[in-house]
């Protein structure tokens, strides 16, 4: 899983323009690194959850064959098991593999 070109370009011009040496990639107008609390504010600003963004994370890496124990590393999981929670399978996914079945 990548970012798309138009991220990636952006987040590139982002660091080019940047004057410190700061290793955040994201700081604030003072120069230090953004904090949790302002993380929440901006998803909030959007109405989405760190929650949302981590489901979407790991049931991409699952989607992709991603290897478990690297999904588990990336996530911060000590178990396997919720790895497997967070990649369920919704009812638009059953639906689509049971259409499936039926193509020509």
């Amino acid at each position: 899983m990548s970012l798309d070109v138009d991220t990636r370009w952006a987040l590139r011009k982002y660091l080019e323009e940047r004057s410190d040496d700061n290793e955040a990639l994201f700081i604030s107008n003072r120069e230090k690194r953004i904090s949790v609390r302002s993380v929440q504010h901006l998803l909030e600003q959007h109405d989405l959850h760190a929650h949302q963004l981590r489901n979407t994370f790991i049931t991409g890496l699952v989607r992709a064959n991603e290897d478990i124990a690297v999904i588990q590393s990336l996530s911060g999981h000590s178990s396997a098991d919720m790895i497997l929670r967070y990649s369920k399978p919704t009812e638009e996914d059953k639906l689509r593999a049971v259409e499936g079945l039926y193509k020509d």
